[in-house]
């Protein structure tokens, strides 16, 4: 591909992040700006005191930096929650003996719904009221830990959907299920044609419940009894590569990442690693006190990412955790490395502490932060907190992290794992198959050359390592 080629895709790439990029700059000049909260008429029930304290933390915290209009205020939203309670009133039967029932579960209902549509008038992507249940998924993802059986699978449209593996270390390691199986049932529920969210939904139930699983291999059908427990999600693996250098993929920055990373780094360090490539492709962030900590372990350096807030206020994020070790490090990024990937990329590139090898990644230098409510209103607001730099000051957000070396190819997509990490190598081999198979499909012009392509951007940043570790 020609340099003129590489840069047009490059161009239309950031072509939405330079735009955002426009909008953050005109809005960031008037972030001092603070918004008034006047005094309001006394709080009668806890879940109006919760939706109270909610449309506060909106308007203190959520920046403006994506709508040229101006949100309804937070005495226009608690109007028009009157205003629907009171009509809600006159549409139930006050003489039902469930009325004063119903009208609470209405009464929470306006406000849930106030809440969501309060935050999208920000018209901000990453911000938004998360109600309850949506919630505990939040809190599973994030914390890298649910209540399940513990396995992998794939939804087929017009089949039982495919197995790919058990989550190591969970409920169904170890039981008689292997890759490619079809589920036919859980708890003599169905399970053809169903979508994702509704085969996790079956598979999911109370801690400690047995879910009994009907597995088809080949023509012959059994069972699996299996006991639903807390199931740990790992988001990092490591291994050593040729020439002993150490390679560690991380998916997600989940609460516990940076454990589990620093864990990973002490194995490669005693099996003899010499230098390191840190995987973040297609990672969409999460934890900053994670990436801080994985930054720590490859820097002596103090601050390690900068946010500034709605009221003007500047912060430098200083390092977490120890530092493990000086020895040459690679970092990989591409346009899907979101958020925290992009604050550890940052940081490393800042310091030049490493090579950044790929292409450039997605420019979300926004942070968030989810504010619980409490029961009976429950679930939590997400808002747009803070915006992100580098420990220089240079800016993120709709700018991203550009690479030291540019690698980009048609088939870097074949080299995508994201999620889970902690399944066996057949598993992996599985995935592999199911991703071969969608390409003969998919592009059958293609296919030959996209299933044998080589991982050109971790082999580049092997070939930029080598001469570095020669040097040690």
């Amino acid at each position: 591909m020609s340099f003129h080629s590489n840069h047009y895709q490059l161009t239309t790439r950031t072509l939405r992040a330079t735009l955002a990029r426009a909008s953050f700059c005109a809005a960031f000049l008037g972030l001092a700006m603070t918004i008034a909260t006047p005094a309001l008429s006394a709080v009668k029930t806890k879940p109006y005191s919760e939706f109270v304290k909610a449309l506060n933390i909106i308007e203190q915290t959520q920046l403006t930096i994506f709508t040229e209009t101006t949100p309804p205020s937070k005495e226009e939203t608690i109007q028009r929650f009157n205003a629907q309670l009171e009509r809600a009133r006159t549409e139930l039967d006050s003489t039902d003996i469930n009325y004063n029932k119903d009208l609470e579960e209405k009464r929470i209902a306006i406000m849930r719904e106030l809440l969501f549509e309060t935050v999208d008038q920000y018209n901000d992507q990453y911000a938004n009221y998360i109600y309850p249940e949506a919630l505990k998924k939040y809190n599973a993802r994030r914390n890298g830990k649910f209540v399940g059986v513990g396995l992998k699978f794939r939804a087929v449209k017009d089949d039982y959907p495919l197995a790919i593996g058990p989550l190591t270390g969970g409920p169904m390691d170890g039981k008689d299920i292997l890759p490619g199986d079809k589920l036919v049932s859980v708890d003599n529920k169905p399970l053809i044609n169903l979508s994702s969210s509704e085969i996790v939904k079956a598979l999911k139930g109370p801690e400690n419940s047995i879910a009994t699983i009907e597995v088809l291999r080949g023509e012959s059908t059994h069972t699996i009894d299996v006991n639903r427990s807390p199931v740990e999600l790992h988001y990092a693996d490591a291994r050593l590569l040729d020439s002993n250098i150490g390679y560690i993929k991380v998916s997600r920055f989940g609460s516990k990442t940076h454990i589990r990373v620093g864990n990973l780094l002490t194995k490669l360090l005693d099996q003899g690693a010499t230098g390191f490539i840190l995987d973040l492709r297609d990672n969409p962030g999460g934890s900053t006190r994670a990436a801080r900590a994985i930054v720590s372990m490859f820097s002596t350096e103090k601050d390690m990412y900068c946010e500034r807030y709605k009221t003007g206020a500047f912060k430098q994020l200083p390092r977490h955790g120890e530092h493990k070790t000086d020895l040459p490090l690679a970092v990989l990024i591409n346009g899907d490395s979101m958020s925290s990937s992009e604050i550890v990329a940052g940081a490393i590139k800042s310091y030049k502490r490493g090579v950044i090898v790929g292409s450039p990644s997605f420019g979300k230098g926004l942070v968030q932060k989810v504010f619980n409510l409490a029961s009976p209103l429950g679930g939590a607001v997400r808002t747009t907190i803070a915006v992100f730099g580098r420990p220089d000051h240079k800016l993120i957000h709709g700018a991203g992290i550009v690479p030291d070396f540019y690698v980009e190819t048609d088939s870097d997509f074949m080299f995508r794992r994201t999620g889970s990490l902690n399944i066996s190598a057949a598993a992996r081999a599985f995935q592999r198959t199911l991703l071969e198979r969608d390409v003969k499909k998919d592009k059958p012009e293609q296919a030959a050359t996209l299933i044998a392509a080589k991982d050109l951007q971790l082999q580049t940043a092997i070939n930029k390592l080598l001469p570095l570790i020669n040097t040690q």
